[in-house]
């Protein structure tokens, strides 16, 4: 059986394959996406097509006739939830270097879960009232206006190319681990049974954690964190042909305004903030034909196969699994020499 002290010193030669264990893994993940407009309201009234629908007025008393009103909104997608994710990892240990390659890192996030995301829209807008329905519209008041609910229905993070991290010794079988990983987070989404278009969003995932090896495999706990965001100016000033909006009255309150909104997009926006903790567990994997369990396959191996000769079921020395150590364990140790 290999022993503790020989499981350390393997992992110089060989990696170490984790896999996620949800169970004991937990992680939050919120993004919010966003354009900012510059625009205007203006009533739906028209004298011969409509002649009772809303008027829009400057200021909240006095004045006629249908007016625009200048505003800013903004609209956006917010998604937030927590879950117990799954996937896998690779870690190449050099404690020589103090140096560790990480890479396949993979996570599912959702792990078959979905998470409700809400699609709204935020009105910033000067001081105005309106008639058909009569109300007040004091300025500066952010209203926030619920569009519709989404279903968040896949998330997951995958490394797009090995790097390398820190990799130190804290005692004789636990160890320190720090990288900053690239990954693509690639997610899907559903609005009343049809997908909705997410771009991919690259980012760097930081992983702080410490591996332990025991007698049963490595085990490896791991804080994750990405904190991603970007502003992006958009070109031109034309604006968007004007759509139809239902608009709460605000005093008094309980009946709506239908009012036609005309914008000109300015920038879009986006923020990706994921953090959690997962534990990922993997075992330890022997060097083929190392009887000793020192990670080198020289003649200390051949001796250790001689001193098991015979019947010897499970021991180090029957490479071949057949409970036997005779001349073809000696003939594997030679080939693995070989190697």
């Amino acid at each position: 059986m290999l022993s503790l002290e020989a499981a350390i010193i393997l992992p110089l030669i060989l990696g170490i394959d984790l896999q996620i264990q949800p169970s004991q893994s937990d992680v939050s993940l919120a993004l919010e996406t966003s354009i900012a407009n510059s625009g205007n309201l203006t009533g739906n009234h028209d004298a011969e097509t409509n002649p009772d629908g809303t008027i829009t007025i400057p200021g909240l008393w006095g004045g006629s006739g249908n007016q625009e009103i200048p505003l800013s909104f903004d609209s956006g997608t917010t998604i937030a939830g927590t879950s117990n994710p799954t996937g896998s990892m690779s870690v190449e240990p050099f404690e020589d270097q103090d140096l560790a390659i990480i890479h396949d890192l993979s996570l599912d996030l959702l792990s078959n879960s979905t998470i409700p995301v809400s699609l709204t829209v935020t009105l910033l807008y000067e001081s105005f009232h309106t008639q058909n329905p009569t109300s007040i519209y004091p300025g500066g008041v952010p209203i926030e206006l619920p569009l519709a609910e989404i279903s968040l229905d896949a998330c997951q993070i995958e490394q797009t190319q090995s790097v390398t991290g820190l990799w130190q010794q804290i005692n004789d079988d636990t160890f320190s681990i720090t990288a900053a990983v690239p990954v693509i987070v690639t997610m899907a989404a559903t609005f009343e049974g049809q997908p909705l278009p997410l771009a991919p969003v690259p980012a760097a995932l930081a992983v702080i954690g410490e591996l332990q090896y025991t007698e049963n495999g490595a085990q490896l706990q791991i804080s994750l964190e990405i904190d991603e965001g970007e502003v992006v100016d958009l070109p031109g000033d034309e604006p968007l042909p004007a759509f139809p909006l239902s608009l709460p009255t605000i005093a008094p309150p309980g009946s709506f305004a239908d009012v036609l909104l005309t914008l000109i997009p300015e920038s879009t926006s986006f923020s990706l903030n994921f953090s959690g903790m997962i534990l990922a567990e993997g075992d330890l994997e022997t060097l083929p034909c190392d009887v000793t369990g020192d990670g080198i396959i020289d003649a200390n191996d051949i001796l250790g196969v001689l001193a098991d000769w015979g019947f010897c079921p499970g021991c180090s020395a029957d490479t071949n699994g057949d409970s036997i150590v005779d001349v073809n364990d000696v003939l594997n140790v030679l080939e693995c020499w070989s190697e």
